[in-house]
């Protein structure tokens, strides 16, 4: 037989359970996390920002990040836009982040393009990755300069097809004088007009070519060194601020050169203290 509770004491239990439940208000739900930004770089195109330089302090915006891209793929390769030139390359994340240029055009950009600036800072990355704000981040070597990158979306599925690997002969083509990069000072000077500084190597060791307003003829050597004799066919001044005379003066200095990788020339001279950029003008006639 089942002994139930005097009707008082029940009273007094329910006021007690209704006291607690005051007491203890039920549990608010708790909203569900913010998915964690993506580790994934991938099939990005990110675009530049800015560059911060820790020693000085200074940050320069880029004015046009649209302009300055980079896309990472899965299989290791890069593609991206430096202004008016396009780039390929590969990267690497083991024990860092490094970042290996490769094919590019070499057209001459409008004055005040940071092209140059931005290609010679993505080949001195050691480290990299998500910013944790949705962006990318880049560092050079101890921090001394971070590249900042917004998601500009995502890029196309598959990655273009690979340009062909470039010809390592250097005869019969018409090389055009770009850029020369002084080393030591840590200044790069463009060619106002490539298709005035123009040389041609032949198969029989002969060479010629334009500086500026005068043409010379020469002979050249790619035996333990590559060396280069030319001498002026005419010696006509050319008019102000013409770079006939340096031209000519860094051809007979030429200690080392060959195919740069990306379809163009490079000519240097003794130590590498100066280098000379060529892009390719076609087949000489």
């Amino acid at each position: 037989m089942t002994k139930q509770l005097p009707l008082p004491l029940l009273a007094v239990l329910s006021l007690v359970l209704i006291v607690a439940a005051a007491c203890y208000p039920p549990a608010t739900p708790v909203p569900p996390s913010a998915p964690a930004p993506s580790s994934s770089i991938t099939d990005i195109v990110w675009q530049w920002t800015s560059v911060a330089n820790r020693t000085t302090g200074q940050t320069t915006t880029v004015p046009n990040p649209q302009a300055y891209t980079i896309t990472f793929r899965d299989d290791g390769t890069l593609n991206g836009q430096a202004e008016c030139n396009s780039f390929t390359g590969t990267y690497s994340q083991e024990g860092g982040f490094t970042i290996t240029l490769g094919a590019m055009t070499m057209a001459a950009c409008p004055d005040g393009s940071l092209d140059q600036q931005y290609l010679q800072l993505l080949g001195s990355i050691v480290a990299g990755g998500p910013d944790g704000a949705g962006g990318l981040a880049l560092e050079t070597a101890g921090g001394e300069q971070r590249m900042e990158f917004v998601n500009g979306g995502p890029a196309a599925s598959t990655a273009p097809a690979p340009a062909p690997a470039p010809s390592s002969d250097i005869t019969n083509i018409v090389w055009k004088w770009q850029t020369l990069e002084d080393v030591a000072a840590g200044a790069s000077t463009r060619v106002p007009d490539p298709d005035k500084y123009t040389i041609v190597f032949y198969d029989d060791g002969t060479t010629t070519g334009q500086a500026d307003c005068n043409t010379f003829s020469g002979t050249y050597s790619q035996g333990t060194d590559f060396t280069i004799s030319v001498t002026p066919d005419v010696m006509a001044a050319c008019d102000q601020g013409s770079m006939d005379q340096q031209f000519l003066n860094l051809l007979d200095d030429v200690a080392a050169g060959g195919p740069d990788g990306a379809g163009g020339l490079m000519l240097q001279t003794a130590g590498g203290a100066q280098k000379m950029l060529f892009s390719n003008g076609g087949a000489a006639q």
